[in-house]
């Protein structure tokens, strides 16, 4: 049945040709301009205006380290660390992927820089019988003030679509599934996030970071998990991801006393995008469900 509901709310943006990315995404471009005064500059903005830098990843780097030297200069930063999160993520555990924000600073064959981070808004609508009134104007105040910032230092590129199309879209994209779970059973929270580290480490799910939210019970932690070589087949092709990337894998623990585990739903990303992506990404992005996947069943003991 969600696979039926998600082919539906597909068919109209297939059949009227939009870019999605122009939806899903915002992008930014600066100019003549060297990418890492692009990236500090940034950095001090953020700090400067209560979006505070959690971490820093200098994704090229990793890549570059490890013999790829022509891949383009990368970093993804962690920002909008607000005191709100600890309790906005208990409530609604999916949102760690919108809080902190991720935002991607990236270089272009022609020299400039471009700075990506999501639209909030379809995962709102998606998720808007689960988050409260009081955590959507959160997460949308949050936004709004990060594309101030981006806003200041560089220029927004136009977005493909009218506002009726717009509309259309956001109310059909309620339909969409954008996150996979799961529950655990009969293992207390520390043993679950440490036998997933070690089995996501088990099928080159890397851990770059552990983000422990909340340590107290009810306790809550997201993982940052790459596989580098799958990273540098999608960022070449479609750079946008950065801002999903590296993937957040989050758990939590649930009332009855379960750990919930969750991640962005990777099949809705491939359905999505499938139209900009070549076959080898597609089968990147499912190679990567697959060991996510794995590693989370290891976990369960099947």
């Amino acid at each position: 049945m969600k696979k039926l509901l998600f082919i539906l709310f597909l068919f109209p943006l297939l059949s009227l040709g939009a870019d999605i990315t122009s939806l899903m995404f915002y992008t930014y471009k600066v100019r003549d301009a060297n990418f890492n005064e692009v990236v500090e500059e940034l950095k001090q903005e953020l700090n400067g205006k209560d979006l505070k830098l959690l971490r820093t990843l200098t994704i090229s780097e990793a890549i570059k380290a490890r013999g790829v030297k022509d891949f383009p200069n990368y970093t993804v930063l962690l920002a909008c660390d607000k005191k709100e999160k600890e309790d906005l993520l208990l409530r609604s555990p999916f949102m760690s992927n919108l809080i902190p924000c991720s935002v991607a600073i990236y270089e272009n064959k022609d020299g400039s820089v471009s700075i990506t981070i999501v639209n909030e808004k379809p995962y709102l609508l998606a998720f808007s019988k689960e988050i409260s009134k009081e955590d959507k104007k959160f997460i949308s105040r949050t936004y709004s003030e990060l594309r101030r910032v981006i806003s200041s230092i560089a220029k927004p590129e136009r977005r493909k679509f009218s506002k009726g199309y717009l509309k259309k879209m956001m109310r059909e994209l309620k339909n969409a599934s954008f996150e996979t779970s799961y529950s655990i059973k009969g293992m207390n929270f520390d043993d679950v996030k440490t036998l997933l580290k070690s089995s996501l480490d088990g099928v080159n799910m890397n851990i770059l970071a552990v983000e422990d939210v909340r340590k107290e019970s009810p306790k809550y932690s997201f993982m940052l998990a790459c596989n580098l070589t799958y990273g540098e087949k999608i960022l070449r092709e479609f750079p946008h991801f950065g801002t999903l990337a590296p993937c957040r894998i989050y758990l939590y623990e649930k009332p009855d006393g379960s750990v919930g585990i969750g991640y962005i739903n990777i099949q809705t990303l491939i359905e999505l995008y499938r139209k900009h992506l070549h076959k080898d990404a597609v089968e990147v992005f499912e190679k990567a469900d697959r060991d996510i996947k794995s590693a989370i069943k290891e976990v369960k003991g099947e």
